[in-house]
């Protein structure tokens, strides 16, 4: 079995890790929306933190994807 530290890794294996990432992201934000469901309050806050769930995650998500294809991508401002 391959070490995911090994020096010899493919490059996109970090890609994996972002798909791992999701699912982790995608159970959180079923829990805040159980959580919402069981709780009895307004409906401006349920909405809420439904939205603030959303905007959180969707921006680590794509925080960490972008960080990923930075790190994979060649640099073209060597070149100049």
């Amino acid at each position: 079995m391959k070490s995911s530290r090994s020096g010899t890794s493919n490059p996109l294996e970090r890609l994996d890790l972002i798909k791992l990432e999701l699912a982790v992201v995608l159970g959180l934000a079923l829990g805040v929306a159980v959580v919402v469901w069981r709780l009895d309050l307004g409906h401006g806050i349920e909405l809420a933190m439904l939205a603030g769930c959303g905007f959180v995650c969707g921006g680590w998500l794509a925080l960490r994807t972008r960080r990923s294809l930075d790190a994979i991508r060649p640099d073209h401002d060597e070149g100049d």
